[in-house]
């Protein structure tokens, strides 16, 4: 298995510092936002909706570790704005990576609640970041191609993540299905 190619872009209408990146022929993308940035792109198409984010706070010393908070949410847009005033850290980054929606549409919340869960784990497990926050629940209604979808999301998360320079999740890129 390849891993696929990864392709970086400015979004339309976004500014200089905002990048998107994707990995070909997966459904996961992510927009690296830098926070003095982030009142110009509440407009983006890409930040409506389901989403899990990675508000990153750099080490505040040599020999530190970065901190982040990961958090899911049904308003991308909305989340960002509310921790641009009042965050749980003083982050200067954040990466949103929006969540399609599954082959069936009701179980939209389940996943971004799962994908958030999934991710918090790891980013405790790898330990590369101090995680800021408590642990999210596990969705207790999880159907079997939801969990199914998961290994690769997760997995392609951790590559647009340590493409971008933050290894939350790990510091080796994944093979992604």
């Amino acid at each position: 298995m390849m891993l696929g190619e990864i392709r970086t872009w400015q979004p339309e209408g976004a500014p200089e510092g905002v990048r998107m990146l994707e990995i070909a022929q997966q459904p996961l993308r992510a927009l690296h936002i830098p926070r003095t940035q982030l009142p110009e792109v509440t407009g983006l198409a890409d930040l409506a909706g389901f989403g899990v984010l990675f508000l990153i706070e750099p080490a505040a010393a040599p020999g530190h570790r970065p901190r982040v908070f990961i958090g899911g949410t049904k308003d991308l847009t909305g989340q960002l704005t509310d921790y641009g005033e009042r965050a749980p850290l003083a982050w200067e980054t954040a990466v949103a990576i929006p969540i399609a929606r599954p082959r069936v549409p009701r179980f939209h919340k389940e996943l971004t609640k799962l994908v958030q869960f999934h991710c918090h784990r790891r980013a405790v497990q790898v330990s590369n970041h101090e995680v800021v926050g408590h642990a999210p629940a596990c969705p207790s209604l999880v159907p079997a191609f939801l969990d199914r979808d998961l290994g690769a999301s997760r997995a392609a998360i951790q590559t647009l993540l340590f493409a971008l320079g933050h290894p939350v999740l790990g510091r080796q890129l994944r093979v992604v299905k």
